[in-house]
């Protein structure tokens, strides 16, 4: 486990991490959780366990698959606006495997048949595919390595995460810490990609905010080491519990729900009357 900048134990007790891990783990996926399509609505601690234990499989089969994956994901909704489409070209394209393949199909397409190849209209993402490409080019020669998944597994395990604006492909336009860590672990490396729902996780449910997407990924790795788990099972876990309980838009909870869950809990009437400004009369209604 690299040296960590952030104490997470300054913040929090190991028991405490503890039994956080196991609250979120235990709660079952909900329709908009990432990994819902595969697995149903599980424990989220089996799904995330599920999900890393299947994590590569597919990737080390299919590497072309998991650039498409990777760049299309950054700043998207992937459950709307990128799985989708990757699904759509792994059925139309089952032979699309390797590196050289992905790549003859950009040489072949103008820029906006590639659009529609991959369903989206996207300039930055377009080059900044293009330029990964030519950077793996690149480090096919410098390493020898002819195997397309090995090649970038060996070049995650040795990228340095606290220089990574200096690496090879880390110095591509428009690559920011949050795919540079993505790539890393689609090609094999134990890691964690600091995206939003990881850090709502950590926001809401640990208590750190406004932290640095390096921040971000030294917590998760110690919140793995001392729930002796993998680091890219927590991320799983993160992520598959933050898109199942914080979609504002698909999974609203409303008002007379969260009234009903105070009133579970204990909480006075008049006390829940004054947080939502509704009368005593209408918090005294709701059962």
């Amino acid at each position: 486990m690299a040296k960590t900048i952030f104490q997470i134990s300054k913040h929090i007790s190991d028991k405490d991490i503890l039994e956080k891990i196991k609250h979120l783990g235990n709660q079952n996926l909900t329709v908009t959780g990432h990994g819902y399509k595969e697995f149903g609505s599980i424990p989220i601690m089996e799904s995330a366990n599920r999900s890393t234990y299947s994590y590569f499989d597919k990737f080390k089969e299919k590497p072309a698959i998991a650039l498409i994956d990777v760049v299309l994901a950054a700043n998207r909704n992937y459950n709307k606006v990128v799985e989708p489409h990757v699904r759509r070209i792994e059925s139309h394209y089952p032979n699309l495997k390797n590196f050289d393949e992905l790549k003859e199909i950009m040489n072949s397409k103008t820029k906006e048949e590639f659009y529609l190849f991959w369903g989206h209209k996207d300039e930055k993402k377009y080059n900044t595919l293009k330029n990964i490409l030519l950077s793996i080019a690149e480090l096919k020669k410098q390493s020898k390595i002819t195997d397309d998944f090995s090649l970038m597994n060996n070049w995650g395990t040795k990228a340095d995460l606290s220089n990574y604006k200096s690496d090879i492909i880390g110095s591509i336009p428009n690559i920011a810490i949050a795919t540079f860590q993505h790539l890393r672990m689609v090609f094999g490396v134990d890691t964690i990609k600091p995206d939003q729902r990881v850090k709502e996780v950590l926001d809401f449910e640990f208590g750190f905010s406004n932290l640095s997407d390096l921040n971000v990924i030294k917590a998760v790795e110690q919140i793995a080491l001392i729930s002796k788990m993998r680091v890219i099972s927590i991320d799983q876990l993160f992520v598959q519990y933050g898109s199942s309980y914080y979609n504002q838009s698909a999974n609203k909870i409303t008002l007379k729900q969260i009234i009903l869950n105070l009133k579970r809990l204990g909480v006075e009437n008049k006390i829940i009357s004054e947080a939502t400004l509704l009368t005593l009369g209408q918090v005294n209604k709701i059962s």
